[in-house]
């Protein structure tokens, strides 16, 4: 079997094992699809037994022949009513497959390390979330009845002719592989154009996204003429398995309607034949040309819907793909909480790597005594941010382990483990809500007094009250605030929170000089007392920390206070003195 019919195969598996899960509204699908069906199928049957009463009589019309035509207007309504039943219990089903696959998804994502995220396209994540899910419902409102109204209807004009004419029927099912030919050749070339379509679409959305979300910065550095040709090239592509998609499905209708016609031809030509010789009555020839028409229906409807069963599944196979991605261990009830006790932490052979071979962190082995203040320094790209990403239980290790309070965090649930610490980085992040409800995010048993108090200290009371309805505006895209605010908001929240232990990643690095120091000062009140860790660019905000650790590629490979490692020929020296070059001479 191709990869693509592997692909195909597994997508329609994984749908099927998920509407499984309902197996009530499954078997109530089954059974007003065989009771609509079937019933729809009498009746032709019962109106060739009228044409012969009529034929018989000589066109009068019989107590008989108004029985039969009650009971054809009942047989009628009650398959209408299985249908519609059959039509609504699918849209049911398919409301419970999709809303469950959206939870697992959201579920599914939140289990992931961050270095699935740190390699995958956030445009990717969101067309799966979003257009795929669609595809996939649309799919399955529109095929899922249409799939058991087919089948039923297939094998029940089979059974209807072989009751009336077995010579007929086998003319009739003798054409079954030509279309069975045409519908494999099609579906199997337009899902592999619709999987592209999908895969490119997404594509293409992550790099709208991108120039979207940094805009700003696209245009200062002109970036739109290397962007809009690439958009242009990707968007041609799209385009080309669009095109290419519908040509295969556009094939469908023509090509089984051309043998569904050459099939009710020989099948009037050959019943009025058996007609002429006796061997069928009037009525039965016209039972057996509507049984001829609907035999080839079932196969066309499913032809009609190929485009949107092919989408459908292309969109399944990638959200199966997503859900199958390893995700990071699973905690259980049983995984142990992190209580914390002092905040001694050790590092003790650490090996960590974002790219399996491409080693960052190696047999990285430090201890930090409990209520430090440990500075994180280092150039560019030398590991700094992985340090606390790895404290934070925010990607996991490859080898060796972290120890907190004689605790391997790594045995620990996360939650408990990041609860533990309070963490500003140079990414704001605020989310639609009142400035009240973003800086109590983490602490939402804290007072309004106490918040007020917290924001005083650190000079963001005043610009708050300046906000159209102070502590109780809304945040949202037309809020008016600086970085520098936004900023200021951040460090509040997470001396609202009270946390055990800090982290400041750049946590100033949007501030100007004279707010940085008034900060600065409220840092140094909350990291009293508390084993803190401080990543800074500006190595004059760390000169009093117990512990700066020096990295480079990923190595710590110096370690002691300000003064010590001043006093020889050290990385931290030539990187103290490069910044501050015009004060020391």
């Amino acid at each position: 079997m191709s990869k693509k019919n592997n692909q195909q195969a597994t997508a329609l598996s994984f749908l099927l094992r998920r509407m499984s899960k309902f197996p009530v509204k499954m078997a109530a699908i089954v059974l007003f699809a065989i009771l609509g069906n079937i019933l729809m199928l009498l009746g032709p049957k019962l109106m060739g037994e009228a044409i012969d009463l009529l034929a018989l009589h000589k066109g009068i019309i019989t107590d008989e022949l108004w029985q039969l035509l009650i009971i054809l207007i009942i047989v009628y309504i009650s398959a209408s009513f299985f249908q519609w039943l059959l039509g609504h219990l699918s849209s049911l089903i398919s409301a419970d497959v999709i809303r469950n696959l959206r939870q697992n998804l959201y579920e599914h994502l939140n289990y992931l390390s961050l270095n699935f995220f740190h390699h995958t396209p956030f445009g990717k994540i969101t067309a799966t979330m979003s257009t795929d899910i669609d595809q996939v419902n649309d799919g399955l409102i529109n095929g899922l009845p249409q799939l058991f109204s087919g089948i039923v209807s297939l094998f029940g004009s089979i059974y209807f002719m072989f009751s009336i004419s077995w010579k007929v029927a086998l003319l009739i099912v003798g054409l079954t592989p030509i279309i069975s030919f045409i519908s494999h050749f099609i579906s199997k070339n337009s899902f592999n154009m619709y999987r592209l379509e999908a895969e490119q679409r997404a594509e293409l959305n992550g790099l709208a996204e991108e120039m979207i979300n940094e805009h700003k910065l696209a245009r200062t550095l002109q970036a739109q003429n290397d962007v809009i040709p690439n958009y242009e090239e990707m968007n041609a592509e799209l385009y080309v398995y669009g095109q290419k998609a519908q040509f295969y499905s556009s094939l469908v209708n023509p090509s089984t309607r051309l043998v569904n016609s050459i099939s009710f031809i020989l099948c009037g030509g050959y019943a009025t034949i058996l007609a002429i010789r006796g061997e069928l009555t009037v009525g039965q020839v016209g039972s057996l040309l509507f049984y001829a028409n609907q035999f080839s229906k079932p196969i066309n409807l499913i032809t009609e819907i190929i485009t949107q069963i092919q989408a459908a599944l292309a969109s399944a196979y990638r959200i199966y793909e997503l859900l199958n991605i390893k995700p990071a261990e699973i905690e259980t009830e049983t995984t142990p909480e992190f209580e914390f006790v002092k905040g001694e932490i050790e590092f003790k052979q650490v090996y960590f790597s974002y790219i399996e071979t491409e080693p960052l962190i190696q047999n990285l082995n430090v201890k930090i005594p409990a209520k430090s203040k440990v500075a994180i320094v280092g150039p560019t790209g030398a590991g700094k941010t992985t340090l606390v990403n790895l404290l934070m239980r925010f990607y996991e290790l490859d080898q060796g382990e972290i120890i907190i309070d004689n605790q391997p965090i790594s045995k620990m649930t996360r939650n408990s483990v990041r609860k533990s610490f309070g963490m500003v980085l140079q990414d704001v992040w605020l989310f639609e809500g009142t400035v009240l409800e973003n800086l109590t995010f983490a602490n939402q048993e804290i007072s309004r007094a106490e918040v007020i108090r917290i924001c005083q200290e650190i000079e963001a009371d005043s610009f708050i009250r300046r906000l159209e309805k102070g502590y109780d505006t809304v945040i949202d895209a037309t809020t008016s605030l600086s970085q520098g605010q936004k900023q200021l908001l951040t460090v509040a929240r997470v001396m609202i929170q009270n946390p055990d232990m800090v982290i400041l990643d750049e946590a100033t690095s949007a501030i100007d000089t004279v707010t940085e120091m008034r900060v600065q000062k409220a840092f140094d009140q909350m990291m009293q007392n508390r084993t803190s860790f401080v990543i800074a660019h500006r190595l004059s905000t760390i000169l009093d920390a117990e512990i700066i650790l020096v990295m480079d590629e990923g190595n710590i490979v110096e370690k002691g206070d300000f003064q010590t490692l001043m006093a020889g020929d050290t990385l931290f020296k030539h990187l103290y003195n490069s910044q501050f070059e015009a004060q020391v001479d």
